[in-house]
């Protein structure tokens, strides 16, 4: 194992130890007690846990607050009432996850995300959050809650509440969602 003088240090976040057999960091082992694998795939024969960077380096965080969460919100709502699928897709990582809200097909490419807002901005939809709870992170903002969309059905606005959650993360200087889930709200 590596001495700590020679680990890869992870900038503003606390609690990081090695785990004893590898001397990889581990966010979620070091919360686990060790106790369970790093997750991530096979890199070179090894499995690389997906908190891990590759080679021992510094990993600056990029600020984040809740501002920041409120502004990425808006700016994703911005672009639906362009109207333009492109500028919504946008916002969203070339490997994000979209989970709709009328659709039951999970859209993971930029191609699949592009189609469903194809369809969904035809009913001029407009969000407005009702409750959130924001989670931040290195490099990553997890905001979850409640918003009310206004959409278009049957030539009358109606608004129509649903559940969500945004993981955007900072790549190449750019704050993207990486995954995206929405449903409508159950019935009492």
């Amino acid at each position: 194992m590596n001495d700590a003088s020679s680990r890869p240090r992870i900038s503003g976040t606390r609690f990081i130890e090695p785990t004893p057999s590898s001397g990889r960091l581990s966010l979620s082992a070091s919360f686990r007690g060790h106790r369970h694998a790093i997750t991530g795939g096979p890199r070179g024969g090894l499995v690389q846990g997906v908190d891990t960077p590759p080679e021992p380096a510094c990993i600056v965080c990029a600020p984040a607050t809740l501002r920041l969460a409120e502004d990425l919100f808006e700016r994703w709502n911005d672009a639906l009432k362009t109207g333009d699928a492109g500028r919504v897709t946008a916002c969203y990582a070339e490997d994000a996850v979209l989970l709709p809200t009328v659709s039951n097909i999970p859209r993971t490419s930029h191609a699949e995300i592009r189609d469903y807002f194809e369809h969904f901005l035809k009913k001029r939809p407009e969000g407005t959050i009702n409750q959130r709870n924001v989670k931040i992170g290195c490099n990553k903002i997890t905001d979850a809650g409640i918003y009310t969309f206004r959409v278009l059905d049957q030539g009358k606005m109606r608004e129509v509440p649903a559940r969500y959650t945004f993981v955007h993360e900072h790549r190449d200087g750019r704050w993207l969602i990486v995954h995206h889930h929405s449903s409508v709200m159950p019935t009492p």
